[in-house]
């Protein structure tokens, strides 16, 4: 059988069972997973794939931007 990418990988760069540990943990301290999802992985996701390297630049401005969403 051969392996194909899943769905989340192609989203958000994660496999399958670490997105089942990051809802986890995310339950577990009261996050919104869907929250992470969308502020933190996807963007992430995003410049990783556009630009290859991530600067730490950019990952300051993308944790700033996602904190300013947190939901209350």
């Amino acid at each position: 059988m051969a392996k194909t990418i899943d769905r989340l990988f192609l989203q958000y760069g994660v496999r399958d069972e670490d997105m089942q540990i990051i809802e986890q943990s995310c339950m577990d301290n009261e996050i919104d997973a869907e929250w992470m999802k969308s502020f933190i992985l996807a963007p992430y996701q995003e410049l990783r794939t556009n630009g290859n390297t991530v600067e730490e630049k950019e990952v300051r401005k993308l944790l700033k931007n996602a904190l300013r969403n947190l939901p209350q």
